[in-house]
């Protein structure tokens, strides 16, 4: 009777010390399990309420920057860059279709957006955007951050609303 209540003791007290090393480990951000489709999910849920513009014709542009970013990093690691072809000039299309996507890096989320110089150009516009994304490296099971700079142009007299992408330029 003794030995079985020193056996239930030891198993006690290994379960418990694996219990903790699993919560240590688990709890850490080197050990967080994260389930992309859910993180993912959540973080790109449509707004379902309508407005009207009341934003500045700056922040709009942003705005539509944004979204047009997450569009074609999210096709561009699909390898189809097909659905967003009317967002790039041909240079552009022809670069991102002729260079795969790593498919170990998954785009998470925008943190930051930011235009950095806008100018007129001849017949054109040209908007530069910074943009810090968030990016989910699988081997690797950590968040990475990158910087990057993209190039949007657009024709003056261009009855097209959409803006294209023309460049992109990678900070860090």
């Amino acid at each position: 009777m003794n030995n079985e209540f020193l056996d239930i003791i030891l198993f006690a007290i290994v379960a418990i010390f694996l219990i903790m090393r699993l919560k240590k480990t688990l709890g850490s951000e080197k050990g967080k399990i994260i389930n992309i489709k859910t993180v993912k999910a959540s973080i790109l849920k449509p707004k379902t309420t309508t407005k009207t513009s009341t934003l500045e014709p700056k922040d709009e542009f942003l705005e539509g920057a944004s979204q047009a970013f997450s569009m074609i990093v999210e096709a561009y690691q699909a390898n189809n860059t097909k659905k967003v072809q009317e967002l790039l000039t041909e240079e552009a299309y022809k670069i991102l279709n002729e260079n795969k996507s790593p498919t170990h890096i998954k785009f998470m989320n925008i943190k930051t957006s930011k235009i950095i110089s806008s100018s007129e150009p001849d017949s054109r516009m040209v908007h530069m955007v910074g943009f810090k994304s968030e990016h989910y490296d699988l081997k690797a099971n950590e968040l990475i951050t990158v910087s990057e700079e993209w190039g949007f142009e657009k024709e003056k007299n261009a009855t097209d609303p959409n803006w294209k992408l023309f460049s992109i330029k990678v900070v860090s």
